[in-house]
């Protein structure tokens, strides 16, 4: 699965690079194409008539937790279903050669764990980020892979990720851990397995375009928001069960303002907006929530 949102710079050069990686091997490859108004799905359309096994998912609605949705619920059942191991992507992303195998074969070699994970392979911080995430045992969205079981769990339980959540990779790392039963369980950090060998790339943001600043400054609110969800989501997962997840993050926000700003250096000012809009937007929507 490959998501794409306004790809048209990248997609290309991600599919490209999921041949390159893995030389003789076969895929079949969804492109869940997003609310996109570029040129995204002509891109992908062009592509899959010299690679039939790319094919285009066109979804208006520009979300990218609605997208997975529809690839583990709609996709799945009708092309693939049946066991094996799935692939995910983020349509920016590349991945380095040999890294699927080495995601596959760490299923393999661990039959405990329902998920593989990459590590980045380029950035600023890759070294930091590869750090943490072979410590945490970590699972961003960017590549991962997981089992084909746990794929079938997920459909037979009805798991949805929330419409507009931010940290839509990281509400699904914590309910691997949980083994999709966050209201009695506690983590366990076995379920996923980090690869270092297992890589992706991207094109880093340059300080020399103001493009780059504004994608930097929104990406620092998105990231404030990110944790303020998370939480209010594992409140309601573990007293409630992952039954209880709203349909719509947003629908969470009433109870924004029991959450208390973090502090976190220069990113604290983001901090501090994203949860103001959070609560903000909660009053709006739900006015008995106010104190």
């Amino acid at each position: 699965m490959v998501l794409a949102h306004n790809e048209e710079r990248h997609i290309k050069a991600c599919l490209d690079g999921i041949f390159a990686a893995e030389p003789g091997r076969r895929f079949e490859i969804f492109v869940m194409a997003n609310g996109c108004t570029d040129r995204t799905e002509d891109i992908v359309r062009d592509y899959s008539r010299a690679r039939p096994e790319v094919h285009l998912v066109s979804i208006g609605l520009g979300d990218k937790c609605n997208a997975w949705n529809v690839f583990i619920h709609e996709t799945v059942p009708a092309h693939c279903a049946g066991g094996g191991i799935y692939f995910f992507m983020d349509g920016d992303a590349r991945a380095v050669a040999g890294s699927l195998s080495v995601l596959a074969r760490a299923l393999d070699e661990h039959a405990h764990a329902h998920a593989a994970a990459a590590v980045p392979g380029s950035g600023r911080n890759a070294a930091r980020d590869r750090k943490e995430l072979l410590q945490d045992h970590g699972l961003v969205a960017n590549l991962y892979a997981l089992r084909g079981r746990f794929v079938d769990r997920l459909r037979e339980m009805k798991v949805r990720i929330p419409l507009n959540l931010e940290g839509d990779d990281g509400l699904l790392g914590a309910l691997i851990k949980w083994d999709l039963a966050p209201d009695r369980k506690g983590f366990d950090e076995a379920r996923i397995v980090p690869c270092a060998d297992a890589r992706f790339e991207f094109e880093s943001m340059s300080p020399f375009r103001f493009a780059d600043w504004k994608s930097y400054w929104k990406r620092a609110l998105r990231y404030g928001r990110r944790r303020y969800e998370f939480e209010l989501a594992a409140r309601v997962l573990k007293t409630r069960g992952i039954a209880a997840l709203p349909s719509d993050i947003t629908q969470l926000y009433g109870s924004a303002e029991s959450l208390r700003l973090r502090w976190q250096g220069l990113y604290t000012l983001t901090n501090l907006i994203a949860l103001h809009r959070m609560r903000r937007f909660g009053r709006r929507a739900c006015p008995e929530s106010r104190p």
